[in-house]
């Protein structure tokens, strides 16, 4: 049976570097027929300006600069 994601939710943003991020969010996994579903993270690195447009797209506070 297929698996089929049931929409993404947990989105956050972590500064890394000085220009630099890291992006994440869960997925839900679930297999036809079952009750039962499994989260699998996902992370992707990115520069200052796309964690901009996650942060606006998912209404998520971007970290705070030191």
């Amino acid at each position: 049976m297929a698996s089929v994601g049931s929409g993404s939710y947990r989105h956050r943003i972590h500064r890394i570097a000085h220009d630099d991020y890291e992006i994440s969010w869960r997925v839900d996994f679930k297999y036809g027929g079952s009750r039962l579903r499994h989260a699998q993270v996902r992370r992707r690195y990115t520069d200052k300006k796309g964690a901009e447009r996650f942060a606006k797209k998912w209404n998520v506070p971007m970290p705070e600069e030191k």
